[in-house]
């Protein structure tokens, strides 16, 4: 049986119904939070090894990006930002707020298949704090 699982994040629930279906393919479970509440309460309680907030990261409260950021930090929580492919926002490092890595969707199997399994190892690699 496989260990841990993913978080997805999104406001919209259609802006993940294909990711999760892709998902759907791995041997991960994957849990969807409709809101930004939900999210914090699910990554404190059951830290996933990997987090997606779909949408625009500027749509996402500065207590959200902290909230999860501090988890991920303490659980080496891989934390990415999905946006799509006409309104991909790229900023600087400097103003990041807080996230891994952007994806831009639609994301290939190959791509998003990559990612499960370096999140997951980097999580069951590094010592728990």
């Amino acid at each position: 049986m496989a260990s841990g699982y993913i978080l997805l994040l999104a406001k919209q629930p259609h802006e993940v119904r294909l990711l999760a279906s892709l998902l759907g393919h791995s041997r991960y479970a994957v849990t969807i939070a409709d809101t930004e509440e939900q999210a914090i309460a699910q990554a404190a309680q059951q830290p996933p090894f990997l987090i997606i907030l779909a949408g625009d990261h500027q749509n996402w409260s500065y207590s959200l990006m902290r909230e999860l950021r501090h988890c991920a930090n303490a659980k080496y929580i891989t934390l990415i930002a999905l946006t799509d492919f006409h309104a991909p926002r790229w900023v600087p490092q400097e103003e990041n707020p807080g996230f891994d890595g952007f994806l831009v969707n639609p994301i290939s199997h190959e791509v998003l298949s990559s990612l499960v399994q370096s999140a997951h190892t980097r999580q069951v690699c590094c010592p728990v704090a």
